[in-house]
């Protein structure tokens, strides 16, 4: 089973904890966390093995590595995994626009490395990280199911649009366990009284708003 690397960049709020846990679900022991600050070894480390170190600088042999990339014009295939490849998924939460922030930060700071994308949808880490897993399992990427934005309801009132592709096994969305939670508690609508409307959510989840 090759192993993943999650080039850790984003401070760990409570969202990316849960997309963190998700992945360390589906990778167990071959799950590597590297560009980790001291203060934040401990923590992770419940999750996987911790590297100070950035990926783009540590030296992994790059010609075992593939780095997951939105803009790459080839696509992720199960010939490309080996048992001792290092698949790279950035860690970082995704914007409603993607702005080539894999791009930036790790691939062109990697030479000689390969870059392969899997699809046009932008997945969440651990959505990324679900089908690199499945590919390292020997599905092809035409045979993974996704939903893009999907909807979810929050109660028989509310509901959600995550603005990124979720992907799927047997028709079930593989949704961040824990999400819909925290989001109904950070979005503090549980008193009766207290009212949010569609277009305060949409702005909420877009970084343009508060609740």
């Amino acid at each position: 089973m090759p192993y993943l690397i999650i080039e850790h960049l984003e401070e760990i709020s409570d969202w990316l904890w849960l997309e963190y846990s998700h992945v360390a679900e589906w990778w167990g022991d071959r799950l590597i966390f590297t560009n980790v600050l001291p203060e934040e070894r401990e923590r992770l480390a419940k999750l996987g093995s911790v590297i100070g170190e950035s990926v783009t600088r540590f030296p992994f042999d790059r010609s075992k590595m593939i780095v997951l990339d939105l803009q790459p014009e080839e696509e992720l295939k199960p010939e490309d995994i080996e048992e001792d490849t290092i698949i790279v998924v950035g860690g970082i939460l995704g914007d409603a626009i993607p702005r080539g922030r894999t791009r930036e930060f790790i691939t062109s700071r990697m030479e000689g490395v390969k870059a392969r994308h899997i699809g046009k949808p932008q997945y969440s880490i651990d959505g990324a990280s679900i089908v690199a897993k499945l590919i390292a399992d020997g599905k092809r990427l035409e045979e993974i199911e996704y939903e893009e934005n999907p909807t979810i309801k929050l109660d028989e009132f509310s509901e959600i649009t995550l603005h990124y592709a979720v992907p799927k096994l047997d028709g079930k969305l593989l949704l961040t366990p824990g999400l819909i939670e925290l989001q109904k508690r950070e979005l503090g609508y549980t008193d009766a009284d207290e009212e949010i409307n569609d277009e305060e959510l949409v702005e909420f989840f877009e970084g343009k708003g508060e609740i």
